[in-house]
């Protein structure tokens, strides 16, 4: 199992001292990682707690496999969340539990599927903006970021579904969709190359962190980080919690190496990093990111997608097989499943394919 005792990192097989003030504010499960080049029996596996995977049968049954946890605060109630830590610290006392807390990204406030056509002009603003009335209008659950005048294309769904660009204001963006499709509710909105308000978005932070003060977790999950000041003030604030930070934009890609040197861990989310720096990018981006949590000595978590296809099916698919065994060359230490292990019914399967393939 991964204990959070110390952190064992970089291109030697050493360990990496601590202070005692860095120490001040671990939890009592500290991380312990293998440095150097990784062997897939080093690696572990965090699993996402959802709908699926929230009984204590099925924690009872996860906690043989991994003792790290995920709970994401964008979804579920404050009550479930509160039940759920409970319920993983009474049945793995040492586990070590991430909530992920949302950023500033922008999603649509739709309650209902609404249809879209190929070509159809849609607008996507915040607040009170005046908009078409003959074009189809969906609002946003955040602010917009601000938006780089070269922009071409945004997506929605993590480059899912793509809108070729007409214009922009201050919390409005119109653009034109180059597939039909049905937009689910509550779906991120990615504009590549724009850049979220910094102190609005430490203010969310600490408003919702506030907010779930009494769930139990020992790890605190930040979206969109764009330079080393926000997890600093964080980890300042909170200096008893991990703190993940997640580069998922160009700015945090340029700032890479301020944010992993402030930042416990590093996660790779590569959904919203592919909507945002696009497909030619997205390999060169990893690969940065990656490079510099190991020189710098920090946890690697990959994430998104990366059992996607053991959702519906037993097996994993061939290109996934390769993407896990290269995502390990680049230095992952831990192996994050989503949806595979929250809303999936064959969560169990997932579990087990994996934990034999990184230890046999």
């Amino acid at each position: 199992m991964l204990h959070i005792n110390k952190f064992k990192f970089g291109l030697k097989e050493n360990v990496i001292e601590i202070s005692k003030d860095h120490y001040t504010r671990l939890p009592n499960s500290l991380l312990s990682v293998t440095s150097g080049k990784k062997s897939k029996k080093s690696v572990e596996i965090l699993a996402t707690i959802g709908p699926k995977s929230c009984s204590e049968n099925s924690i009872k049954t996860i906690s043989k496999y991994t003792n790290l946890f995920r709970i994401n605060g964008s979804h579920n109630t404050l009550d479930w969340h509160l039940k759920v830590s409970k319920r993983i610290k009474a049945i793995c006392p040492e586990s070590f539990i991430l909530l992920d807390i949302p950023g500033l990204k922008p999603r649509t406030n739709n309650k209902k599927i609404i249809n879209i056509k190929k070509g159809q002009i849609v607008t996507f603003s915040y607040g009170n903006i005046k908009v078409d009335d003959d074009i189809l209008s969906i609002k946003t659950t955040k602010p917009l970021p601000i938006i780089n005048k070269n922009l071409s294309e945004f997506s929605l769904s993590d480059g899912q579904f793509i809108f070729t660009h007409v214009k922009n204001k201050e919390n409005l963006i119109q653009g034109i969709s180059k597939d039909s499709f049905k937009l689910k509710p509550q779906k991120g909105l990615n504009i590549p190359n724009s850049y979220y308000d910094n102190i609005l978005q430490e203010k969310l932070y600490l408003r919702f962190i506030n907010k779930f003060e009494k769930v139990q977790y020992d790890g605190i999950g930040l979206s969109f980080i764009q330079d080393g000041n926000v997890p600093l003030r964080i980890k300042s604030i909170f200096k008893n919690k991990i703190i993940v930070s997640k580069i998922e934009n160009l700015h945090g890609l340029n700032n890479v190496k301020e944010i992993t040197k402030n930042s416990d861990l590093i996660m790779i989310d590569r959904g919203d990093l592919l909507a945002e720096v696009g497909s030619c990018k997205l390999y060169k981006s990893i690969y940065k990111i990656s490079e510099n949590a190991v020189n710098l000595n920090k946890p690697l978590i990959m994430a998104t997608e990366n059992l996607e296809s053991m959702q519906t099916r037993l097996q994993p698919s061939k290109s996934e097989i390769i993407a896990l065994e290269h995502s390990i060359d680049l230095g992952t230490n831990i192996i994050m499943l989503s949806d595979e292990t929250a809303t999936s019914h064959l969560f169990l399967n997932t579990l087990d394919w994996l934990n034999n393939f990184l230890r046999k």
